[in-house]
């Protein structure tokens, strides 16, 4: 009996009109973000958990999955933030997270899914100057946020 190889599944990015919808292949994270946003698509990492773009202003969205080895909650992603950054606004229920605040001279916020043994996530960074241009994306993008279930 021969067994084949199997074959990596390439993350599809999809482009529809002026927005881009990002899968990862790995883990099933997703999420959706306007193009002219974040024009440059950035290397990828070599452990295949997600993508990250940026824009010329300095603004940069990733979005990845990982496995939650740790045994992460909402509230526990929540308090590794405050540890490391100035957190501002946060909130979580049983199944998610969101935290922003500053870090490293630039606004974040993140939004973490956690789905069976996985915990997806999109994060957007991005200089206090070009706050006009991306406090209106943040719910939209985050928001657009979606990831399979793993066990």
């Amino acid at each position: 009996m021969t067994i084949a190889p199997v074959a990596a599944v390439a993350d599809q990015v999809s482009r529809d009109g002026g927005d881009v919808t990002y899968v990862n292949s790995r883990y099933g994270t997703s999420a959706r973000f306007p193009a002219a946003a974040f024009p440059e698509e950035l290397p990828a990492p070599s452990n295949g958990d997600g993508l990250a773009w940026s824009s010329p202003s300095g603004a940069q969205l990733a979005i990845y999955g990982r496995p939650n080895d740790g045994g992460e909650t909402p509230k526990s992603v929540i308090a590794l933030r405050a540890a490391d950054d100035s957190v501002t606004y946060k909130a979580s229920g049983d199944r998610w997270a969101v935290v922003s605040g500053f870090r490293d001279g630039l606004i974040f916020y993140e939004r973490y899914i956690f789905r069976g043994d996985l915990i997806h996530s999109v994060s957007i960074r991005y200089p206090d100057s070009e706050r006009g241009t991306y406090d209106r994306l943040v719910g939209p993008i985050t928001n657009s946020l979606r990831g399979a279930n793993a066990s």
